[in-house]
């Protein structure tokens, strides 16, 4: 004897409202990446940012302690591009011994410009720049050098 609820009944698929709950879902989901992506990209850039001019300041100290083309190097900041430079002033330097990194436009740097120069063979800091601060939207990076020439993120 086979049961008449299970005869000629075999319907499968799916309901109004199941598709009406993925497509919701969908939707919210979609609505709030964009949010989410931005937020990660602003983070990204202020610690990338702050890398690379940490990652500057080090080989400018390193460059002038160890004397390279003999004399000092420095790292200055301005017009949204940090460059490591041959000498203790921007201007008038020596551009074939640069190497430079583009800020992208949405970060911003505490003090707005900078030299930073590191004596010759001690490679203490020269300038009066103590403390420079990375920022996009509400991520900040605060990044320290001492007397010393140590530089701290």
């Amino acid at each position: 004897y086979i049961d008449s609820r299970f005869r000629g009944n075999d319907k499968s698929g799916i309901t109004f409202i199941e598709v009406i709950l993925v497509v919701a879902i969908m939707l919210t989901i979609s609505v709030m990446t964009p949010t989410f992506y931005s937020r990660f990209l602003l983070q990204n850039s202020v610690v990338t940012t702050t890398d690379q001019l940490v990652g500057s300041l080090r080989k400018a100290q390193i460059y002038s302690m160890m004397g390279k083309e003999n004399s000092q190097w420095s790292v200055n900041y301005s017009g949204n591009t940090i460059t490591l430079f041959l000498g203790t002033t921007f201007a008038g330097h020596n551009a074939a011994f640069d190497e430079t990194f583009s800020v992208p436009s949405n970060v911003t740097f505490n003090p707005t410009t900078f030299d930073v120069s590191f004596a010759r063979m001690s490679g203490t800091q020269s300038t009066s720049v103590t403390t420079v601060t990375v920022s996009s939207g509400t991520n900040n990076k605060t990044i320290t050098l001492n007397a010393q020439g140590v530089v701290s993120k």
